[in-house]
């Protein structure tokens, strides 16, 4: 009878066990599947970090499951290239963009974004290798004392719009420090050349030397050095027309130059690079186009 008991005891107990493994590993199975789901989610809505959150659950659900580990790994590929991107490091960006497109069976969605930042990145880096040789052409042109000439190549750089984005932003306060020597080098030279011609005409009436040293000052410079030294308003700007400070024909003022200024930074724009010409200019187009300047330096500026 004892033997009865024990044999029926015995089953009870496995029927216990097993139904509670049972249990255990639907329950497992179901938060794997949850944790997955809400991976593939995060990832779609741009919740990177989530989405790794997520993936890291779902191996803790299945230890060394290859489909969690894959997506996991895609993601942080994903988020390392878009802060090397943010930090200007488009090498290392390219790198990790080409790996998260190259996985296979993973996110599709991070496919596309890869494949889609790849173009982006390529284009990008087309346009530094350009502007740094224009940007090289120009330095030569300051250091050999032509600095119309050097200016001249410099306005091929800030006349496009490109040249103001994000991405530029190191050559493009390069570029603004070589025209603020290049026109502070153009008043040096006519300074010189006014001085060293009134010294020479010391003897001559007042009338008489002051136009032998304008004659002699723009003698010492090209035809292109001569226009722009022209143009200089002595605070290292060019100067420019009355209508081109104006907007709907009325003078756009240093307050309304400085809000702009802090609508462009948060448009994520280098705004404090440009000058207040740029500024101007700006306004003046989002104007035109029938755009916020938020959403013109959006498109435009970045």
């Amino acid at each position: 009878m004892k033997k009865w008991v024990w044999v029926v005891a015995t089953i009870i107990v496995a029927l216990l066990i097993g139904g509670y493994a049972y249990s255990n590993h639907h329950a497992t199975a179901k938060e794997y599947q949850a944790a997955m789901a809400n991976g593939r989610t995060a990832i779609q809505s741009k919740h990177y970090t989530q989405a790794e959150s997520y993936f890291q659950n779902a191996l803790k659900r299945r230890l060394n499951d290859a489909p969690a580990q894959r997506y996991l790994t895609q993601t942080q590929r994903f988020v390392s290239a878009e802060n090397a991107l943010d930090d200007l490091h488009f090498a290392s960006a390219q790198k990790h963009y080409q790996t998260v497109k190259d996985t296979k069976n993973g996110s599709q969605v991070l496919t596309k974004r890869a494949q889609d930042r790849l173009k982006q990145v390529k284009t990008i880096r087309g346009n530094v290798k350009q502007f740094k040789k224009l940007l090289t052409k120009a330095q030569g042109q300051n250091e050999a004392l032509n600095y119309g000439q050097s200016n001249t190549i410099l306005d091929e750089l800030f006349n496009n719009s490109k040249f103001r984005q994000r991405y530029y932003k190191n050559l493009y306060s390069q570029a603004l420090a070589l025209r603020k020597a290049n026109n502070a080098g153009q008043t040096a030279s006519l300074a010189s050349s006014a001085s060293s011609t009134a010294a020479a005409s010391s003897s001559e009436s007042s009338a008489t030397s002051s136009s032998t040293a304008t004659s002699s000052s723009s003698a010492s410079l090209t035809s292109s050095e001569q226009a722009a030294a022209k143009n200089y308003s002595g605070s290292n700007e060019y100067t420019v027309t009355k209508k081109q400070k104006e907007l709907n024909g009325k003078t756009i003022t240093a307050d309304q130059i400085a809000s702009a200024r802090k609508t462009i930074n948060a448009a994520g724009v280098q705004a404090d690079a440009m000058s207040d010409q740029d500024v101007r200019v700006a306004l003046q187009q989002a104007n035109k186009k029938d755009m916020s300047l938020s959403a013109y330096a959006k498109q435009y500026l970045q």
